[in-house]
């Protein structure tokens, strides 16, 4: 999609030019697909900002490899204002840049593992994260499980270090409400989904465990998530998934959505498909709320723009964009409504999110 419909410039990130704002893309690899749904999210928040009567901030779209350190080609270029980073960006890398430039950065898309480590970088204070954290899945997972009166549980997971970190937060969720893991050693399990003789164990432990439920904890699509739905297993027992259940098998299965809705989803998702033509998800509604505090970043209040996000308030009531705007314009602590999360936003917190439950 040119980026002329999206209002902005669209250069190389290593010829970058002045801008109030200035997003960056990953170039290559399998995060690079993300690149148009954070654009088209984004682009909704410009119109909506226009439609209050506010011109939106001046945007500059760069690239980058994947996990690439950004103080070469940021660091040396006429300083934006505002920085939002790529997918899965490394964080120290953007926390360093972010305290060295005295720079305002915005984490749409940071999920995984890293966000754990945040609060302790350099230049945290500056990071923004605006996506739930997966860890919330692992809740969300272990409270419909006690939800539904179960106690006692298997665990397998991939040898991921991501899922280690979902598979330790799912135990000690759990644990709190009472449950307990069972198996062989009364620990998850780790499982290469490609090892018939793993998968042949570990169906032979659940036969002779006989757990209400097997929770597997990895990635959709995975090697182990393959072998789990090709498998045989008791009728009684229930697939408990960290993800959306993706098709119906045999035995019942539980999963999580990781999609979270804040409550300003509706309305943006009935905009944006409007334009778009397709139903928004978690890239597009990322976009969105970063167009959020972008637009609010740059209205004057005082004689100043607010590229610091001091103006902004978690405990605020969420207002729709141009109330937020004639608020933040008067002086006030505002806090928008998100369409990913309940924007409980701090430097080096993700928020937190309502997470639906898929049943199949």
């Amino acid at each position: 999609m040119s980026a002329a419909l999206l209002g902005s410039q669209t250069l190389a990130a290593s010829t970058p030019l002045r801008s109030d704002v200035r997003l960056l893309l990953p170039s290559e690899g399998l995060l690079a697909g993300l690149g148009d749904g954070l654009r088209r999210g984004y682009s909704v928040a410009m119109e909506e900002s226009r439609r209050c009567g506010v011109e939106p901030p001046s945007l500059q779209v760069g690239w980058l490899p994947p996990g690439a350190n950004p103080q070469q080609p940021v660091g040396g270029a006429p300083r934006s204002q505002l920085l939002v980073a790529p997918p899965a960006a490394p964080l120290p890398a953007y926390g360093q840049l972010a305290d060295q430039q005295r720079l305002t950065v915005l984490l749409p898309l940071q999920r995984g593992v890293s966000l754990e480590g945040l609060p302790q970088l350099r230049g945290s204070d500056r990071l923004w994260p605006l996506m739930p954290g997966r860890s919330l899945e692992a809740d969300r997972l272990a409270e419909a499980l006690l939800g539904d009166k179960i106690k006692r549980v298997m665990v397998v997971r991939d040898r991921s270090a991501e899922s280690k970190a979902l598979t330790d937060r799912f135990v000690a969720s759990f644990a709190n409400g009472k449950g307990e893991v069972i198996g062989p050693t009364a620990a998850p399990i780790s499982v290469t989904g490609d090892d018939p003789a793993a998968m042949a164990q570990l169906e032979g432990d659940v036969d002779w465990y006989r757990p209400p439920a097997l929770v597997v904890i990895t990635q959709p699509g995975s090697a182990l998530a393959k072998a789990v739905r090709a498998a045989s297993w008791p009728e009684t027992l229930l697939l408990a998934w960290n993800a959306p259940v993706e098709q119906p098998l045999p035995v019942e299965q539980i999963g999580v959505n990781p999609l979270g809705r804040g409550p300003g989803w509706k309305a943006f998702a009935q905009r944006f498909e409007q334009h778009w033509g397709y139903a928004p998800g978690v890239v597009e509604s990322a976009g969105y709320d970063s167009g959020l505090m972008s637009a609010l970043a740059s209205v004057p209040a005082n004689g100043a723009r607010g590229w610091d996000l001091q103006w902004f308030s978690a405990n605020a009531k969420p207002q729709p964009l141009c109330t937020a705007l004639k608020l933040r314009a008067q002086g006030a602590k505002v806090r928008p409504q998100a369409a990913s999360s309940q924007f409980d936003l701090s430097p080096g917190v993700p928020p937190t999110a309502q997470l639906q439950l898929s049943r199949g």
